[in-house]
């Protein structure tokens, strides 16, 4: 399994299941936030700290527990306790395995750290066991003891990331990190050279000649001749460089009017397939597609901006035939991805560029007003399937949310998340070839 037990256990949380339970607890949405994030990774070490027969055992427990769960809706684990007592007696179980002895006082510390009562604490360690156990057992569809203490073990490391800074490991009855203090040996220190003629850093070894530590009041060491010369060369060039950068640019990047390639951003899942977009095809760099704008005239001569062999132009093409003569399966077989539609990266968040597109689709709705669609989101083979299909189905979901916002929700008939059923390349492709499996598209029904 891939390293994300703890993006998968929050992908089970939105913004409803936090304000039901800030609501429930009279706490803060933000509480209720910062509290699973805790809630999580530490019921990942608890599960962790267990092993061999120990773990077999509540996880047989735990097995029995969620037989026939709805991972769907984990609060349904966890109604709150004054209500129901027994399921808090069931959930101080389950913690009281994790913790032992020491279940009396990571509560309560663990309380403390957030600014919560204990009560509100274990109501939201409640929520946290199905959405764990959902990550761990794929919606408890895997229970197998060793592949579950493999994943719990090489995950380790993330979980103690995942916790919120500031708290102490002791609280949850982790051994903190020691500081090492390193015995005095003699130290390589490197010196950062910068090569003019090669635009590179280089790392020059410099052995110092006393086998000690340099203390901070010590005065220090005069360079030799040859050595404080390079470093006045090196100075002299650190001025002569910019003003090189600066006659380049002058000479060759604003004397041809070229344009810089835009920067990526590591965080935004590109959902575009086409990266180019530029309309003077005779100024396009080679090997690289061109997409001409053009304008697009619906029926109701609404006039939208769209990219020729784009969704738009190829979906109201599309609606402008004879469509309705089709089988309901030809249907099926023809879906229309969107190319101008991002997210941010694991998460079903549309950024604010692809609103162009979203409203280019509901013109489309709005001039075509009988016409019925699906959508279907789609991921690369990258990460946990499990995980994919619901994050593939989330986005399909935040497309279906955005056209209802502007009163077409109610033309989409369906929405599905195919995950990686569908991709194209392996995971270790190139992320040129991967983006092209991240996808949302649409499907026109009757």
């Amino acid at each position: 399994m891939e390293n994300n037990l703890i993006q998968l256990a929050q992908s089970y949380f939105n913004e409803q299941t936090y304000s039901t339970l800030a609501s429930q607890e009279n706490i803060s949405v933000e509480q209720a936030k910062k509290g699973i994030d805790t809630v999580i990774p530490s019921l990942f070490l608890g599960l962790q700290k267990k092993s061999g027969h120990g773990l077999a055992s509540l996880l047989e427990t735990l097995k029995s527990s969620f037989s026939g769960f709805n991972f769907n809706e984990i609060l349904r684990f966890s109604p709150p306790v004054q209500e129901v007592p027994q399921q808090g007696d069931t959930t101080r179980t389950v913690l009281s395995s994790l913790f032992g002895n020491e279940f009396d006082q990571i509560i309560p510390n663990t309380a403390n750290f957030l600014g919560l009562n204990t009560n509100s604490l274990i109501r939201l360690f409640s929520a946290g066991i199905p959405a764990v156990i959902g990550a761990l057992t794929s919606n408890g569809s895997r229970w197998d003891t060793t592949s579950i203490e493999a994943d719990l073990n090489n995950n380790r490391s993330n979980f103690l990331k995942a916790l919120p800074v500031g708290l102490p490991l002791n609280i949850l009855g982790e051994n903190p990190i020691e500081t090492v203090v390193p015995e005095e040996r003699e130290i390589l220190t490197t010196e950062t050279i910068v090569d003019p003629a090669r635009d590179v850093i280089l790392e020059d070894p410099v052995i110092p000649a006393s086998a000690h530590i340099k203390r901070h009041d010590e005065p220090p060491a005069a360079l030799p001749p040859a050595e404080e010369e390079r470093k006045r060369s090196a100075g002299l060039w650190w001025i002569l460089i910019p003003i090189i950068l600066l006659l380049l640019w002058f000479f060759f990047g604003k004397g041809c009017n070229r344009e810089e390639a835009p920067v990526s951003d590591a965080h935004v899942d590109s959902l575009i397939t086409d990266s180019v977009v530029t309309n003077d095809t005779a100024t396009a760099p080679a090997g690289e597609i061109v997409r001409e704008s053009i304008m697009v005239t619906l029926p109701n001569n609404t006039t939208i901006n769209a990219y020729k062999g784009g969704i738009e132009d190829q979906l109201v093409q599309f609606l402008n035939s004879d469509y309705k003569g089709l089988s309901d399966e030809e249907l099926k077989d023809r879906w229309f991805d969107f190319d101008n539609l991002n997210f941010a990266t694991g998460t079903a968040n549309i950024l604010p560029e692809s609103q162009v597109q979203v409203d280019n689709l509901v013109a489309i709705m709005n001039a075509f007003p009988d016409a019925k669609i699906k959508l279907g989101g789609y991921t690369d083979k990258t990460g946990d399937e499990a995980f994919n299909k619901k994050l593939s189905n989330d986005r399909a979901i935040a497309v279906k949310n955005a056209f209802e916002a502007k009163g077409v929700g109610d033309r989409v008939m369906a929405t599905e998340g195919y995950g990686s059923e569908f991709a194209k390349f392996p995971a270790d492709a190139p992320e040129s070839d991967r983006v092209k499996d991240r996808r949302v598209a649409i499907s026109v029904r009757k």
